[in-house]
């Protein structure tokens, strides 16, 4: 069980989806996660509750650049913000959920994860135990407001269960 702890940037999906399914502890498998003030407003101090949350302030040509993201390719100023923070910290692990977003990250050579892949992770690292790992794949399926389709619940819960240390 390796636990290559990285530091990565996130918009607010992740953080609102696994808060809403008590699995903020998957966060710990990063050193640190960080955002943008835009973040921290969207998700209305739900991070606070993760201990590694830190938030970063933009540097201007950082928020010339969310603005810029953010009209060139219609995605929402949390967003954005959290892309240009990564860009302005040179981190390129990013976590989203939105698939748009995803799409522009990799626009600036970064490294989209979502929160499925959040909890994968944090079972494959000993965070979450089978059972505990198939449970939150299932509150997020029923139980946040995260959009996830049945064939991909389907494919992470194989993926868990397959799993073999």
């Amino acid at each position: 069980m390796s636990r290559t702890r990285e530091v990565a940037v996130a918009d607010a999906g992740p953080l609102i989806h696994l808060s809403e399914i008590s699995a903020v502890a998957a966060f710990d498998v990063f050193t640190e996660v960080r955002i943008p003030l835009e973040v921290e407003r969207e998700t209305r101090m739900r991070f606070n509750k993760i201990r590694n949350v830190k938030i970063r302030t933009l540097q201007a040509s950082a928020k010339d650049l969310t603005k810029i993201v953010a009209s060139r390719y219609g995605i929402d100023m949390g967003e954005a913000a959290a892309i240009a923070l990564a860009v302005q910290e040179k981190i390129t692990l990013f976590l989203t959920d939105d698939l748009s977003a995803r799409d522009v990250a990799k626009i600036y050579d970064l490294e989209p994860h979502g929160t499925l892949g959040i909890l994968l992770r944090a079972f494959r690292e000993g965070f979450f135990s089978k059972e505990e790992a198939l449970n939150k794949v299932r509150l997020l399926y029923e139980g946040s407001t995260l959009f996830v389709t049945k064939d991909l619940i389907s494919w992470i819960s194989k993926q868990i269960e397959g799993y073999n240390p």
